[in-house]
Order: structure tokens, then C-alpha cells, then sequence
């Protein structure tokens, strides 16, 4: 398309649209390089920072009211607002310094020895990412503004990746987590940034321009550096009080004459990310923009330019993401509206010299400001207006109630959800928001492209389930749904034993919803995690109504992290190893989707009655099987062909394992139960059915035992936080008294009984040496043989945040232990190593500080510890061989690991025997020896009793010993 008919576009669109209205306003009189950032929190405060070491926060909205002042470092690089008060300075000094004009405090976070190029602020102001010359990506953690004051609070920077290149500029998306990073060379590589360590998902060789930031000893004014001298210099030497008109051509750009006004430190190598995170911009060599899907990191559109001049800045609007800005190094800003490759709007600024550029809301309309090198602020307003969604503003604003629920004690009260029919889709609508289209058949449609394509000016349908009253469900307690109250507050709290009111409060008082293993709520964010286990985990992010979600995994060598647009608002899901199954509870849509591209995906309709909305699902590689909030429980082949169908207790929660099925009820006559069957080609059995599961809701623990959280109680009534098989086919849950519970003896239902092998909580209080109300909390992901995996979470939320830290381990220990008596031999013996330590003056402080360090950790005492060893052998041993007697052997080593369980019993055993003979407890000591296992360790406990001279108990052992002998004889 040529330059003429691209100009003739734009003034066709300036008949059609308000004219936009152009404002300079010097901001430094001293004129210099002025780059401008936008508060994240407040659309009206502008950040303005001059090189010169001064910086401005002027208010959009008061333009009369004088600025704030602060001064900051000279020679910046970059600028990032942390907040309205706090942002972000680095230089070519190589320092990073974050200010707070409120406070006037300065903060050094980093200091290099090279220049630092760019910084990105990450995980919703949490973290910021610099950019270095010496090939390192430095990250720090920005402290609160309580605590960034106090030194010894603050975090130190660490170095989390070295490039094979120096870096050029950064750019995050912070709804997929994504960085990336703009090497010199024009390579482009990008790293999710899910979890604390970094993991490379994709590179783009020679994508963006190939650009050298030139040394401040080689860099010379632009205007001196062109062998066309005289022909810049008349392009450089006018006033800048006013701008020019586009037909104006006689007008002339004011020379500047700073050292770094050259072309290599003005061009943008910085890809611009779509506001979904599901497209971004490349700018071209050539000065045209490239757009790129998310999905495989393919090309789709280039966007001519309107000059063969490169790019300075390139950002899509923050609104919607339907416009992309840009401005080039000959200053001329255009707009282009990129799904349809049309300009929108386009202007040279023959009196500027621009630096970059951002948009701004205003209302229904758009504006642009750009930030200069004399120190003034351009403002082009009403560039382009915005585009309608018909978003529900519940989304927006979780903290305004509504009158939808008014009448209602709990979020969507049943008599609400009895006049949904979640199988009539009556919300979808057109991609502009004109009004509802006709239905398509989805549960028919197995084209990946069409459920998940991201082409270009497609028209695909965008379900909005949250736009009725119906469909919203406030799971993260956001408060932006008044209870419907009325109906409640008629039943009377009377002292009476009328069963059936008892039952009816009930009944309204626990309210079923979507849950999967691991998953979390929003609770006031913009994202949460869907499912979690030891393969990885899924999250989505949600923006204005639209939702886009993250498959990530811990093994970065086997699985690849991907991304894909949310047409559908699913709530549900369940990651296996070969796929990952999605699911919408209102309207019954599945979706399998496989880690690879040699399976293809399905989609599925599952049919509810009214009222009715799917609660838990769940897939392994042979199976699928879909629970309901009535009970229904439907079982799909791996391909969505439909098995079987029957009817249970209302369904909560649901787990599978090859064709195992395990699924939790919930009914307010009969509590909280179980299920455990099995579907294979070859066999259906129930070994459990309906068994009541003894844990207790979280509103049924004591305040002592409650880690209060009303954000996921409301999100999760149950209080389970996950529930899994084992890595050898046992169930497992995890609720929320935080102990891990195990199934065992699950093939009988007479001799089936649920282990407690691992208090979470106990297991914290131990590491934090006592300390009651710890902020560090465990997630679990999953149980092998032994070990507890699972992310440690610190703060007060008790579950996972973003970014995910980094997995850890926890051994199963199972508690009988006695906080009272390890807190008080604790104390005991700290108080007789403080007394040591008054004699020994030669003890330097470093050593003493490092010993109580150490100390920190209680210790259990040898004869305890000997008891839990001893029955955590019994119970383990008990799993393993009720496996290898039904199963076999599954990893081929089963048969040695119960050996070594084997003896760890017996070992225990021995010390316990010890300690009762050091009392000389016979009867106790042979108690013990009666549970000994192996001849041999029969014989050292008749050893143990002839030195602790108690030959009865001596000569009891070996009769037992003879009597175990001429058993096995026996037996043969």
C-alpha cells in the first residue's frame, strides 16, 4: 500500500471522526531528553523525567495545579511507575534508583559497572528486571512502602539469566507472564516468567532491527555524525513553542545538540504487546510493524509504513488493544487500526524531536501523549474512540455491589440458578458488540483453529458468561455481589429440633461450584491458577471480560509452556501427561486439548438440567470423567465418545488414575463422603461407594486449628485444597487441617481406613523453631513413594501466588508428635547451651551467630523420633506391599524399596527396645520385640537385653525366636 493512499485513509477517517486536538505544554524550561510513564493505578498521573536530574508528576485531569517535584539521577535509560507515588529511574551510569516524590526518598536498587539499557516491572509491581551491557538480566524484588526504607529489608539483586548477546530492550506481558528480551543482533527470546526461575519458550532469530547502543566516548550529535550535514542542520534549528501543521513544510526542527541524540540510542527494538497478551509488534528495519499471534510465534499482517524512517516507539492502546501507535524517527506519529490494516489517524511533528509514546483513556475516546528531547509533552487527543465490548463492569469493579443478588445470603442462590437453562447460550455476541448472533453448533466443531484461532479479523463468538446475573460467581469474595438476603433472614433462629429447618439452612447454606485439584481464586486479582500437580500447572488471566490461559510445566526438558485466547471463560481443568482437559461448569463445554501436535483436540457438550452446572473433571490417558452438582457422573473415552452415565451424591471434587475414579460428595443430609471405582475394557468395580471421609469443613474447625481465609472459603466450601493418587494408585487429600490423609487397604471396603501420614502444619512449626502464627504455608502438588511435593507459600494468603516459587519437597512424617513436650525440651536444651557457651569466652561472634542459626530448628529427641520412624515404616510398607500383591511390580524396583522398609521398622524398633531396657521396663521391651520382623534383628535385641543384664527378657527372646523358626519349618 502506498504512502498516498495510506495518507488519503487517514484523512478520510479525520472527516468521519472528531478532529483530534493537538497540545504542547513545556514542562522543563531547560529544555533535555523527557521520556514519560503513566501510573498503573491512577490513568491521570504522569510521570515525566527529564535527563537533566529532574522529574515531574503532573496531573491530566488539573493541568492548572502546579507539578510535583523531584530530583532524580542524571543520563536515564529508562523509566517504570511502580504506582502513583514510586517509579522507576535507571541510567547509563549503570544505577537503578526508585523514588517516591510523596516522601522524597531515593532508593538505590542496582548498580553495574556497564550501562544499564532497560527495565521491566513484573509480577504486578513486585519485581523489577534490568538490563545490562555486561550480558546479564538482573532481577530484585521491590520492597512495600513500609519497608523500602529500612535497608536491612530490602531485597539484594540476583542475576536469574546471562544472554548469549547484549541486550537491546525488554517487554512484558504481564497477563501470560511472558518477558521478552530484544538482543542487539535482532534476535528476539522469550521466557515465561510462571515460576521464580526463568524458562526460555521461544526465539525469533533476526525478528527486531539489529541495533549497537555506540559508547559515550564514541557518541557524537547526530547532526555531526551524517555525512549530509547541511541538510540535517536545516532540518534542526527552529523554536519548539509551537508545532507545525502536516501541510506545513517550510517549518523547521530545532537542532539538538546532546551528545546521545543519535539514532542508535532513538531506535526501538522493543516488541509491543497486545493488552491479552495473545498478539505483539515487532518494529521493522523498514519502519513498518510486524504482528505476530502467540500461538506458534507465527507472522499473521504487516502494517506498511507511511516512511522508510525506523520506528522510536510502538505500543497497541491499552483499552482494547485495537489500535497500535507509532512513531518514527523522522517524528511522524501514526495510528493504524491493525485488524484491518487501516490508518486511523497520522501526523508529523516538524518542531519535535519525540521520544516515546503512551495512550491514555479518556472517557469514551483514546489520547496519546509523547514525551520529547526539549523537554515538553505532546498530547493528541481523541485519536480513536473505544471500542464497546459490552463487558459486565463487575469485572471492572469488584467492589461495587449490585442489585442482582441483593435478596441472596450466598452468591447465586439457588433459586436463581433454577431459572438457568446453562445449555441456551443467549450471550453471544459479535466481536464489535452489536447485538447476539445466530447459535453454532460447538459441541460438532473439532477445529483447533476454530475454537482457539487467533487470526486475524475473524469474527469468532466470544462467550461472556459473567455478563448475567446468573452466571457470576463471586469465588474470589471480591464484593461485587450484594446477598440476596431476604429469603434467608425469614428463617428464625428458634431453640428448637425441627429437623427439616436445620436441613433447609443447609441446603442454603453451601453452595456447589467449579473446583479442580489445586486450583485457586482470583481474590481482587487479575488471575489464578486452575489446576496444579506434579506435571504443572494451568493458569488464566482475565481483562475486560476476555480470558487467556497458561499451560506450564515443572519438566521444562519434556513439555513446552503455551498460551491460548479464552473464548469460552472455562473454570475447570485438569492437566495429565499427554493433554489437558478444560471445562466450562455453566454451560457444560469440554475441551481436550493435547500437548502435542500429533493428537487432535475435541470439544464436548455434556448436557445439564436446570440448575445444574459441572463441579469437578478430570482425564487421564485412557478415561474422562465429568461430576455435577446433582450427582451426575459421566464417563468419556480419551476421544469425548460418552462410556457410561449413572447418578451419585452430589459431586465436588473429582481425581483419576489410569481408569481409576476417585470422587468426593458433598450433601447436607449426609456430609461429606467418597467413591473409589474402576473402569477398564476388562472391569467395573466399586470398591468404595459413598463412604463418609473424615475430614470437617473449614467453618467446623477451631479458631486454633483455622488458618482463617474468607477469599478461599468462599472459593472453596470444602475446604480441600487437592486431591490426587499417589504415585503408586493411592488416593490422597489434602484438606483444610493441612494433614495429608492416604487411603489404604481401598480394594476391600472392610479393611479400607484413612492414614494421617504428614501434618503440614507441624512439620512448619518444627522449621520455624516454635513460632506459632508462621506466614509460610504449603501447597501440595502431589505424593511420591515417601515425599510430599508441594510449593511453600509465605505471606498471609495460604495459597500460590504469582509468579509460582519453585517446587519443593517435604518428607511424610507422621504425627504423633507432642508440640508441649518438643517446645519445652527445646528451651531445655537451649538454656544448657547458652550456660555452655558463658565458659567458652574464645568464641567469636560470627560462630555464635551462625550456632544460633542452627539452633532455630527444634529437634525431636531420639526416642520419639525412633516411635514416628517406626510406624511411618509400618504405613508405607503397609501401601507398598498391598500394591505389589494387586499390581505388581510398577517401576521395576518396589520389591527392594519394601526390604529397605523392612529394616528401617526393625531399626526403630531396636531403639526403642534399647530405651525401655535402659529403664528396665521387661514387659515394654518385649512388647517392642514381638513387633520385630527379621531373625537377625531378634538376635540383637536378646544382645541389648544380655548387656543391660536382663536375662528373662533374654531368654524370652529366644524362645520366641525357636518358636518364629519352627513356624517358617512348618510352613515349607
Amino acid at each position: 500500500m502506498s504512502e498516498t493512499l495510506l495518507t488519503q485513509q487517514a484523512k478520510v477517517f479525520e472527516m468521519s471522526e472528531p478532529t483530534p486536538l493537538v497540545k504542547d505544554r513545556t514542562v522543563f524550561d531547560s529544555g533535555g531528553k523527557t521520556i514519560i510513564a503513566s501510573s498503573p493505578d491512577d490513568n491521570n498521573r504522569l510521570i515525566a523525567a527529564n535527563k537533566n536530574g529532574i522529574t515531574k508528576i503532573l496531573q491530566l485531569n488539573r493541568l492548572e495545579q502546579e507539578p510535583e517535584v523531584i530530583q532524580t539521577s542524571e543520563n536515564l535509560t529508562s523509566l517504570c511507575a511502580l504506582s502513583h507515588e514510586r517509579f522507576i529511574v535507571s541510567t547509563s551510569k549503570g544505577d537503578a534508583f526508585e523514588y517516591n516524590y510523596k516522601t522524597s526518598r531515593e532508593t538505590l536498587l542496582l548498580r553495574t559497572s556497564l550501562p544499564l539499557r532497560d527495565c521491566s516491572i513484573i509480577h504486578n509491581g513486585k519485581t523489577a528486571i534490568f538490563a545490562s551491557d555486561d550480558l546479564e538480566l538482573s532481577s530484585i524484588d521491590i520492597a512495600q512502602d513500609d519497608s523500602s526504607s529500612d535497608p536491612s529489608k530490602r531485597s539484594k539483586p540476583s542475576q536469574i539469566l546471562t544472554l548469549p548477546d547484549q541486550i537491546s530492550q525488554l517487554s512484558y506481558s504481564p497477563k501470560i507472564n511472558i518477558l521478552a528480551i530484544t538482543l542487539i543482533n535482532g534476535d528476539v527470546l522469550f521466557y515465561s516468567l510462571s515460576s521464580s526461575q526463568p524458562n526460555k519458550v521461544h526465539q525469533l532469530d533476526k525478528c527486531a532491527i539489529a541495533n549497537s547502543y555506540p559508547s559515550n566516548s564514541k557518541i557524537t550529535p547526530e547532526g555531526e555524525k551524517t555525512s549530509n550535514t547541511n541538510k540535517l542542520d536545516a532540518l534542526l534549528d527552529d523554536d519548539v513553542s509551537d508545532l507545525s501543521d502536516d501541510d506545513d513544510d517550510n517549518e523547521e526542527t530545532e537542532k539538538i545538540t546532546d551528545p546521545e541524540f543519535v539514532e542508535a540510542n532513538r531506535v526501538s527494538t522493543r516488541i509491543a504487546w497486545h493488552p491479552t497478551g495473545m498478539w505483539f509488534a515487532v518494529p521493522d528495519r523498514t519502519g513498518s510493524v510486524k504482528i505476530y499471534t502467540l500461538k506458534n510465534y507465527a507472522l499473521v499482517d504487516t502494517l506498511p509504513p507511511m516512511s522508510p524512517k525506523k520506528l522510536i516507539d510502538l505500543q497497541f492502546d491499552t483499552a482494547n488493544g485495537e489500535y497500535i501507535a507509532a512513531i518514527d524517527t523522522d517524528n511522524k506519529l501514526i495510528v493504524w487500526k491493525w485488524k484491518i490494516g487501516e490508518v486511523r489517524y497520522t501526523r508529523q511533528f516538524k518542531r519535535a524531536q519525540l521520544t516515546n509514546l503512551l495512550w491514555k483513556t479518556n472517557g469514551d475516546s483514546l489520547d496519546i501523549i509523547m514525551g520529547t528531547w526539549m523537554g515538553s509533552v505532546i498530547t493528541v487527543s481523541n485519536v480513536a474512540k473505544v471500542l464497546s465490548n459490552k463487558t459486565s463492569d463487575l469485572e471492572e469493579d469488584e467492589d461495587v455491589p449490585t442489585k442482582s443478588t441483593r435478596n441472596g445470603l450466598f452468591v447465586d442462590s439457588d433459586e436463581e440458578d433454577d431459572n438457568v437453562n446453562p445449555n441456551i447460550d443467549t450471550m453471544a455476541e459479535d466481536e464489535n458488540g452489536n447485538g447476539n448472533e445466530g447459535l453454532e453448533n460447538n459441541n460438532e466443531d473439532d477445529d483447533e483453529g476454530d475454537l482457539f484461532g487467533e487470526g486475524i479479523g475473524s469474527g469468532k463468538r466470544k462467550y461472556h458468561f459473567e455478563d448475567e446475573e446468573e452466571f457470576i460467581d463471586d469465588d474470589d469474595n471480591g464484593g461485587y455481589i450484594e446477598r440476596n438476603t431476604s429469603n434467608f433472614h425469614k428463617i428464625k433462629a428458634h431453640k428448637s429440633s425441627n429437623v427439616s429447618n436445620a436441613l433447609s439452612m443447609n441446603l442454603q447454606r453451601f453452595k456447589y461450584k467449579p473446583m479442580s485439584p489445586g486450583a485457586t481464586p482470583f481474590a481482587g486479582s487479575d488471575r489464578r491458577y486452575l489446576t496444579m500437580n506434579n506435571i504443572g500447572y494451568v493458569s488464566t488471566v482475565r481483562n475486560n471480560g476476555q480470558y487467556s490461559i497458561t499451560v506450564s510445566f515443572f519438566d521444562l526438558g519434556r513439555y513446552n509452556e503455551y498460551h491460548f485466547e479464552d473464548l469460552f471463560g472455562y473454570d475447570l481443568c485438569f492437566l495429565n501427561e499427554n493433554g489437558t482437559l478444560f471445562g466450562q461448569s455453566k454451560s457444560g463445554q469440554l475441551h481436550y486439548r493435547p500437548h502435542d501436535t500429533l493428537h487432535s483436540t475435541w470439544t464436548k457438550l455434556i448436557s445439564l438440567t436446570d440448575g445444574e452446572i459441572l463441579t469437578s473433571i478430570a482425564a487421564t490417558t485412557h478415561k474422562v470423567v465429568v461430576g455435577s452438582s446433582f450427582g451426575n457422573c459421566t464417563s468419556l473415552n480419551e476421544y469425548g465418545l460418552i462410556l457410561s452415565m449413572e447418578k451419585l451424591s452430589p459431586i465436588v471434587l473429582i481425581t483419576a488414575h489410569e481408569y481409576r475414579v476417585f470422587i468426593i460428595h458433598y450433601s447436607p443430609f449426609h456430609g461429606i463422603s467418597y467413591s473409589l471405582f474402576e473402569q477398564s475394557p476388562t472391569k467395573s468395580i466399586y470398591y468404595q461407594r459413598e463412604i463418609p471421609l473424615p475430614i470437617t469443613l473449614p467453618q467446623t474447625l477451631s479458631e486454633k486449628n483455622r488458618n482463617a481465609d474468607l477469599d478461599y472459603e468462599q472459593f472453596n466450601p470444602t475446604g480441600i485444597k487437592s486431591l490426587f493418587f499417589s504415585l503408586y494408585g493411592d488416593p490422597c487429600v489434602y484438606g483444610a487441617d493441612n494433614v495429608l490423609l492416604v487411603l489404604s487397604k481401598w480394594r476391600s471396603n472392610m479393611e479400607s481406613r484413612w492414614l494421617p501420614i504428614l501434618d503440614t502444619d507441624m512439620e512448619i512449626w518444627k522449621m520455624a523453631g516454635g513460632k506459632e502464627n508462621s506466614d509460610v504455608h504449603v501447597w501440595p502438588l502431589g505424593l511420591t513413594y515417601d515425599t510430599l511435593n508441594c510449593v511453600l507459600v509465605k505471606g498471609k494468603k495460604q495459597w500460590p501466588e504469582f509468579p509460582l516459587p519453585l517446587p519443593s519437597e517435604m518428607e511424610v512424617r507422621v504425627p504423633v508428635l507432642v508440640k508441649s513436650k518438643l517446645l519445652q525440651e527445646h528451651k531445655l536444651k537451649l538454656q544448657k547451651d547458652a550456660d555452655e557457651r558463658e565458659f567458652d569466652r574464645e568464641l567469636d561472634d560470627a560462630d555464635a551467630d551462625g550456632e544460633k542459626e542452627a539452633e532455630k530448628e527444634i529437634e525431636v529427641p531420639v526416642n520419639v523420633a525412633a516411635e514416628e520412624e517406626y510406624i511411618r515404616s509400618k504405613v508405607l510398607s503397609s501401601l507398598l506391599t498391598d500394591t505389589i500383591e494387586n499390581d505388581g511390580e510398577m517401576y521395576g524396583n518396589e520389591n527392594d524399596i519394601l526390604q529397605t522398609l523392612i529394616g528401617t521398622f526393625d531399626k526403630s524398633l531396636l531403639r526403642l527396645f534399647a530405651v525401655a531396657c535402659s529403664v528396665q521396663d521387661a514387659e515394654k521391651a518385649f512388647s517392642i520385640v514381638q513387633e520385630l520382623k527379621q531373625d537377625r534383628a531378634l538376635t540383637a535385641a536378646a544382645k541389648i537385653s544380655e548387656r543391660a543384664e536382663m536375662m528373662t527378657l533374654m531368654k524370652r527372646i529366644n524362645d520366641l525366636r525357636e518358636t518364629r523358626f519352627e513356624q517358617q519349618i512348618n510352613n515349607i
